[in-house]
């Protein structure tokens, strides 16, 4: 008998820490899935995030998304110059960090110039971008283009 009792004393015990496993691993499971939505959901918080237009050639559109990352990410555009019914992308850049939710910046290099686009949030429909130009051989040039969010 004593031998009985203590087999079924062990089986117990061992059930009892299957048991205890599975709930600590359904658990964890669960408190992942909560805190990678919450992750997702305080990233898709900007205002800045849509398709933005302006009825300027030089700067016609800008489409900013957040990544996985959490970090913005843009896509300026300009009527093309050998087309004017289409648009050209400049390419995908990472925006700066920003302490400001009111404010973004993007910087572009290209072979005879760099540029950076100050995107300053006038409400949530509206946006002002400061285009920012130095070329090598020293010319400054500057504009500032207001659009609108189309998306």
């Amino acid at each position: 008998m004593t031998h009985a009792a203590s087999v079924g004393r062990s089986l117990r015990q061992i059930v009892a820490l299957v048991v205890t496993a599975v709930l600590t691993l359904s658990l964890s499971a669960v408190i992942t899935v909560t805190s990678a939505n919450q992750a997702a959901a305080s990233c898709s918080a900007s205002p800045f995030g849509g398709t933005w237009r302006s009825s300027d050639d030089r700067l016609s559109r800008i489409d900013i998304w957040q990544g996985d990352d959490c970090h913005l990410y843009a896509r300026a555009w300009s009527t093309c110059k050998y087309n004017a019914s289409r648009d050209c992308s400049w390419g995908n850049r990472r925006m700066g960090d920003s302490p400001s939710r009111n404010f973004q910046f993007v910087n572009y290099s290209w072979n005879n110039a760099s540029e950076v686009l100050q995107l300053r949030l006038q409400d949530r429909s509206h946006i002002s971008v400061w285009d920012h130009t130095d070329y090598n051989n020293g010319k400054k040039v500057s504009i500032t283009v207001w659009m609108y969010k189309s998306r």
